[in-house]
This record gives C-alpha cells, structure tokens and sequence, in this order.
C-alpha cells in the first residue's frame, strides 16, 4: 500500500511537471533545441507511466 501509494504521488508530480514544461516551451517560443519538450516527449511519458499504473493494476504484488 506504502509503495502503491508513493508510486501515484510520484506520477502526479510528473504530469505536472511535464505539462508545466510543455506550456513553458511553448509560452516562451522554444521550438528546438536541448530544453525542448515536445508533445512527442509528453506522450511517451504518459506511455510510461501508464504503462506502470497497469503492472501496479494487474501484478498480485501490489494488491492489497
């Protein structure tokens, strides 16, 4: 539960830092370079994490 529970303030604290990025990025006009983040970035990273949120869902280790 500890870890279950760490894992979904973690992502929370990613989306919103990743979403944070992107209006930052686009606010400011950046368009390339190495602080660039695209919503190429932003949907790879939804992947990930959701990706995590479904071996926490389905793996009988993280069951309560």
């Amino acid at each position: 539960m500890v870890v279950r529970n760490v894992i979904n303030a973690l992502t929370w604290f990613m989306l919103g830092m990743l979403f944070m990025a992107r209006f930052y990025c686009h606010n400011l006009g950046i368009t390339s370079g190495t602080m660039y983040i695209g919503w190429d970035t932003v949907v790879f990273t939804l992947g990930g994490l959701g990706a995590i949120h479904l071996l926490m869902w389905f793996d009988p280790s993280f069951k309560e």
